[in-house]
């Protein structure tokens, strides 16, 4: 009984910080894509139901990054509370041991690690393939959103389309200035006041309609180049050179579900083909889902450590930092050895894991033998000589 009371009261410590902490990291990382789709929503007029499609598809590519993120801050903060307010150490002085403390965390990390293995197995590259699906969907019955102003769109081949401005929802564009190189012996430019852009679903055609412009054409074996005026004038373009290489195009090993990732490895094993990114997406999907036991350890190893002042909030969001980038640090390290081919795929995705969670075993035998970390001990002293200077500093200002 006195066990499932400790359980509880430790796991429902972590568990405010762990939400805080996923909603903090996931908005961070979304910022730049709330953003975009705002962009669509203002200038393109994407209705909201479709952003919401879209972000919703969006979602479980970044929740794959922050589950673990949000986890070792909980345990940083949730438990930094308690060694701050010396429960931690009542906890030793009566009786519980340092694995005691950890059980139950670690029980909560093999739920959190499972979630996270649904998320990179299952739930990301089905939201992939989805949002790939729906960005087609998007840029046929709106092509205008494919159409960037004030820079040179060249996702046409030989083609290269610049507009001054779109005017929404997209379907009108001002100052259109178009460079034709199809013909292989003449090259046509053409400027227009105003286009508008339409589509033909029966021809899967887009159409140009341009208004008061000319026509500068030149070609290869004559020198100089005629003009030709005009009122009106149709520009047409086949809709599939933009769009058809996105619906033509195979999933890549991001998009793949597992069964269709472990297929493709072994069919090209046999048929003798490089096989190096799908066997580094496999392994980087179950590699991840590790993360969050190597966070646990790391971080009840971390608040268990004698300290020579008393933990803060900031100083655990400082430690959550520094851990993470040191993760992603040897986590990107490991892609591009394993990309190059300096290392075999298995030992470059498992580094972080290996790293880290090598010291996070090098902690935890120094938190049973109540024996404190050199340089923590200094680092924490001159957090807090900081902190009362800037206190200082304050009073006299």
């Amino acid at each position: 009984m006195k066990r499932k009371i400790l359980s509880g009261y430790l796991v429902f410590e972590i568990l405010p910080p762990f939400f805080f902490g996923l909603l903090a990291f996931t908005f961070v990382l979304l910022i730049a894509r709330i953003l975009k789709l705002v962009e669509l929503v203002v200038t393109r007029g994407v209705p909201l139901l479709q952003i919401g499609k879209l972000f919703s598809l969006i979602l479980p590519t970044f929740l794959e990054l922050t589950v673990p993120m949000a986890f070792l801050l909980a345990i940083l903060l949730g438990l930094g509370r308690l060694s701050s307010d010396q429960e931690l150490l009542a906890m030793k002085g009566s009786g519980i041991s340092p694995a005691q403390i950890l059980w139950p965390i670690a029980l909560f990390a093999l739920g959190v690690a499972v979630t996270t293995l649904f998320l990179t197995t299952f739930a990301r590259p089905a939201a992939n393939f989805a949002l790939k699906k729906e960005l087609y969907n998007i840029a046929k019955s709106r092509v205008g959103t494919a159409l960037k102003e004030k820079v040179f769109n060249d996702d046409f081949p030989k083609i290269l389309i610049y507009t001054e401005e779109i005017i929404p929802p997209g379907n009108t564009a001002q100052g259109v200035l178009i460079v034709d190189k199809r013909d292989p012996v003449r090259q046509d430019v053409i400027l227009g006041k105003v286009a508008l852009i339409t589509t033909d679903d029966e021809t899967n055609t887009l159409g140009l309609r341009l208004f008061d412009g000319s026509i500068y054409e030149t070609e290869k074996n004559r020198p100089g180049f005629s003009q030709t005026r005009f009122n009106i004038y149709d520009f047409k373009l086949d809709l599939d050179d933009l769009i058809g290489p996105v619906k033509r195009k195979e999933a890549g090993p991001k998009e793949m579900s597992l069964r269709h990732l472990i297929r493709t490895i072994r069919e090209k094993r046999n048929q003798g083909t490089m096989v190096t990114p799908e066997i580094m997406e496999f392994h980087q999907r179950i590699s991840f889902s590790f993360a969050p036991i190597v966070f646990c350890l790391l971080g009840v190893s971390l608040t268990l450590l004698p300290r020579s002042a008393r933990a803060n909030r900031s100083w655990g969001f400082m430690l959550c930092l520094f851990w993470l980038l040191t993760y992603y640090a040897f986590l990107s390290l490991g892609k591009a050895l394993g990309d190059k081919g300096v290392l075999h795929p298995i030992p470059a995705l498992w580094l972080p894991n290996y790293v880290v969670g090598g010291i996070a075993i090098h902690f935890f035998s120094k938190a049973l033998r109540e024996s404190p970390l050199a340089f923590q001990a200094k680092l924490e002293t001159a957090v807090v000589w900081a902190g009362q200077c800037l206190d200082r500093l304050k009073r006299k200002g």
